[in-house]
């Protein structure tokens, strides 16, 4: 099993290093670090790039790959890539369904973009991942810090049809990493509906407790969580997550199959957010 980690000289670079270090340690994968060059083909363009520069580009790209790999942890295993092509989320994407490597289990980048330590910040090359990628995205908040290893799964639930793909993988992941596994359901209503809203998301969360646990080893906990607010963004600020676990959301109904596609509720539940994220893609 590999990580696409996406690698550049700034602080992104170096919390999705982080991430991958903190995910392989309870996976075991091996982290391929990618540098993305500019595209190096020939064009009849008067301004096209000549073989010096390109050159000079090259050593630079090394220059920032033993540079991400001076900061993986030793143990975990990594191997540095360059890759050229027209952008860097194609040159992430491709890496990711390399035919030679085979098909990456995860694309992790950063996503310090002008935002306050431990929370999101969606540049082009996220925003561009999270509506085009064939694998899932780990995307880590600003600052992120290596942890020893993943201690639990919280997975986003609904009631709409289409998140069966999500919960299957989460509670697939939860036994092969053995951790516990937090089902999450969000309500976000206003206080004349809240109660009742919160008691059918109780009883749809409960009763995939007891789905989960049919498929996990004894020694994974299964829990629940129902946070409730005004809004989204105050559902999610109403629960406590530890700096160690990873939050699961799944692509909008919109997303072609087998693609991602970050939807306007996952995308609030984001910004919301103090721990990394993994967004599964449909199908």
């Amino acid at each position: 099993m590999r990580y696409v980690v996406g690698y550049g000289p700034r602080q992104r670079g170096v919390d999705g290093v982080n991430l991958a270090a903190t995910l392989a340690r309870s996976s075991g994968a091996t982290l391929d670090l990618v540098s993305v060059l500019p595209s190096d083909a020939p064009t009849f363009h008067r301004y096209s790039p000549d073989q010096a520069f390109n050159a000079e580009v090259e050593e630079q790209g090394r220059e920032w790959l033993q540079d991400g790999l001076s900061r993986v942890p030793e143990d975990v295993r990594a191997e540095a890539h360059l890759r050229r092509a027209d952008s860097i989320t194609q040159g992430l994407l491709d890496s990711a369904v390399d035919p030679e490597l085979g098909e990456a289990a995860l694309i992790v980048i950063g996503t310090y973009h002008r935002v306050r330590s431990g929370r999101f910040g969606l540049g082009s090359l996220a925003d561009a991942l999270l509506h085009a990628s064939a694998v899932p995205v780990a995307l880590a908040p600003a600052d992120y810090r290596a942890q020893p290893g993943v201690t639990r799964i919280t997975c986003a639930v609904g009631t709409r049809p289409g998140n069966e793909v999500l919960f299957d993988n989460a509670v697939r992941l939860a036994g092969e990493w053995k951790v516990p596994l937090r089902l999450m359901s969000l309500v976000a209503v206003g206080e004349e509906r809240r109660r009742e809203w919160t008691h059918l998301a109780e009883q749809h969360a409960a009763a995939l407790v007891d789905k989960a646990r049919t498929g996990l080893p004894a020694e994974v906990p299964v829990t629940s969580v129902v946070g409730h607010g005004d809004s989204l963004e105050h559902a999610v600020e109403g629960l406590d997550f530890q700096d160690s676990e990873i939050v699961m959301i799944g692509s909008s109904r919109l997303a072609q199959p087998r693609r991602l596609f970050l939807g306007h509720s996952a995308g609030k539940i984001m910004r919301a957010l103090p721990v990394p994220m993994i967004v599964w893609p449909r199908d």
